[in-house]
Order: C-alpha cells, then sequence, then structure tokens
C-alpha cells in the first residue's frame, strides 16, 4: 500500500469529511462510531483516495451498506 504524506491541509480537509460524517450519522466525536469513520477516512487516504468528496461518497456508502447488513 502506497502511504499519502499528509500534510496541515490534509488534514483539514479529513477533520471536514469526519465532521460532516459524525454530523449526518448522529455520532459524538467521541464515540465508537467515530472513531470508526476516522480509520476507515485515513484507510482510504493512505490508500491514494484524496478528493475530500470521493471520501465521503465512500465512507456513507460504506455506513449505509454497514447498516444494511447489521442494523
Amino acid at each position: 500500500m502506497q502511504t499519502q504524506i499528509m500534510e496541515p491541509s490534509d488534514l483539514e480537509m479529513l477533520t471536514r469529511v469526519l465532521h460532516h460524517m459524525c454530523n449526518q450519522e448522529g455520532h459524538q466525536l467521541d464515540s465508537d462510531g467515530a472513531q470508526n469513520v476516522a480509520r476507515k477516512l485515513l484507510y482510504l487516504f493512505q490508500s491514494g483516495m484524496v478528493d475530500e468528496f470521493d471520501l465521503m461518497d465512500t465512507v456513507e456508502a460504506w455506513s449505509q451498506e454497514n447498516q444494511r447488513r447489521f442494523g
């Protein structure tokens, strides 16, 4: 796996995506749900997905799939 180097602007963008997704899903930032979203975001970013909207779309699809599968 190729690891992306994080710049301050990357951290700001990842924070925006995390806040958006947690707000959308009703997670508190210190919850297990938020930690799961953060892990997924970092994994995707380090795998080369660096576009903010691609990250949002992918994490949202992942979350919807988990909701469908596990309730």
